[in-house]
């Protein structure tokens, strides 16, 4: 509920513990009179990321919050349409009617309010976690062509990534055959990057942490925009 650090609302992220960039970058995006809430789960071990994260959302009550946002890219691993679906209603369960979002939710919601039919897809770690996004979205119905990876093998070794190896691999052939570039994986921290990079490709980039933070707002009735953060935070509502 709205609270005296949040007399607009008060918005609890789920994010990895691993995931140093997380919080600051929420912090950027928040919004005046909104209390950004983190708590962390452990992702340490891939496999295992969807059961953490549930063992964890009982605990966001604990701050009343108006919105909630699980903050983790689980399309990166093998999950079908109807996974996904079965997923989110167990999310559902545990947020005892408060809304709440992932930040594939975001993602999604952010292409198709972009306009987006054709996109190229870049995550920090395998080819295989890449393929998995191109076929997510591709059964959501967008055109994936195109990805890339960095390699990362660990999931706390992101944060090591520097930025000029991620302005590289935004330089991927192909990334120019399409309408919008997708960033998953929360942990590379690009939303301070947004704007320099699609001035310079040209494009529009959906990033998950960006996209997430923007779609749980707008749900929530808070339009508030930036012109600092990428076209999407230009854009007051969903369509």
């Amino acid at each position: 509920m709205p609270d005296r650090f949040g007399p607009r609302g008060v918005c609890a992220v789920i994010i990895p513990q691993q995931n140093a960039n997380m919080q600051p970058e929420y912090e950027l995006m928040r919004p005046p009179g909104i209390n950004n809430q983190a708590y962390r789960f452990d992702i340490s071990v891939h496999d295992r990321v969807p059961e953490a994260v549930l063992k964890t959302m009982p605990q966001v009550h604990g701050c009343y919050p108006d919105m909630i946002i699980v903050g983790n890219s689980f399309e990166m691993r093998t999950i079908s349409p109807a996974d996904y679906v079965a997923y989110h209603q167990q999310l559902e369960s545990l947020a005892n009617g408060v809304p709440f979002s992932t930040a594939a939710d975001g993602c999604l919601a952010a292409l198709r309010t972009l306009g987006a039919k054709r996109i190229a897809v870049l995550s920090p770690m395998s080819e295989g976690y890449s393929k998995n996004v191109q076929q997510f979205y591709e059964n959501h119905g967008f055109e994936a062509p195109c990805a890339t990876w960095l390699g990362v093998k660990e999931s706390k070794d992101i944060f090591k990534v520097t930025v000029e190896q991620i302005i590289a691999a935004f330089d991927t052939p192909g990334f120019q055959d399409v309408d919008t570039i997708l960033h998953v994986g929360s942990a590379l921290g690009i939303v301070g990057m947004l704007n320099e990079l699609e001035t310079r490709l040209g494009r529009p980039i959906v990033s998950s942490n960006a996209a997430a933070y923007w779609y749980a707002l707008r749900q929530f009735g808070i339009r508030d925009t930036r012109a600092d953060i990428g076209k999407l935070w230009t854009l007051d509502s969903v369509v």
